[in-house]
């Protein structure tokens, strides 16, 4: 083999190395829309869309903050966000059909968006903005825009991950545990164990129970 053979080798076999060595991109925060069609997703701090059937994804919202937790609206005709693009993190509505985005909150602490009401017309989001004790509280806001309003609001419980139910008298939420910083051995986690809690017919003012 010529000295230009091997260093040609030589070169392809690095480049080969090189590449395999590359980070993958990191693929997080999977959400499907309304009609099974698609799966919006966030890589990157951007979020994307790919067929549920596979294929290539296409970028749908992009910015140099940090874009993430998207979620369709239940007639799939809007995208609900959290992006850092003012602040810690507040919650953006984005219209596919005009490309309209809006800012929903404004604070200036993260605003955790958690999930859509059934029908459409709430987004359920935790947030530290407002307790006196620096923990997750659980809140709504409408769809459209506004003050966002208490759900639950335990001055020395730590709520989040809120999750209502279809009827949405009920919610199902996350207490005490510190989310995705905790960690456990054996069963049991080195600050406080989280707990699932359920608040009925919370526009009633009714106290949360464990579950």
């Amino acid at each position: 083999m010529s000295l230009y053979a091997r260093l040609s080798l030589f070169l392809l076999i690095a480049a080969s190395a090189a590449f395999a060595q590359q980070p993958r991109p990191y693929l997080t925060e999977p959400a499907l829309s309304p009609d099974r069609k698609e799966i919006a997703f966030v890589s990157g701090g951007d979020i994307w869309t790919v067929p549920s059937t596979g294929g290539v994804a296409t970028l749908l919202v992009s910015h140099p903050a940090t874009e993430s937790r998207p979620f369709y609206s239940p007639n799939g005709e809007q995208l609900a966000f959290v992006s850092t693009r003012t602040g810690g993190g507040d919650i953006y509505m984005l219209t596919f059909a005009s490309g309209d985005l809006k800012r929903i909150t404004f604070d200036d602490s993260l605003d955790q968006l958690d999930g859509w009401s059934r029908d459409g017309k709430w987004l359920y989001l935790s947030s530290t903005s407002r307790d006196i004790g620096g923990l997750n509280d659980l809140y709504r806001v409408a769809a459209t825009g506004g003050t966002p309003m208490q759900v639950s609001a335990d001055r020395y419980t730590n709520e989040f991950f809120g999750a209502p139910s279809p009827d949405g008298k009920t919610i199902a939420f996350s207490a005490r545990g510190i989310a995705s910083n905790q960690w456990w051995r054996r069963g049991h986690s080195h600050i406080d164990e989280a707990e699932v809690w359920l608040l009925r017919s919370f526009d009633n003012g009714s106290e949360p129970t464990s579950a």
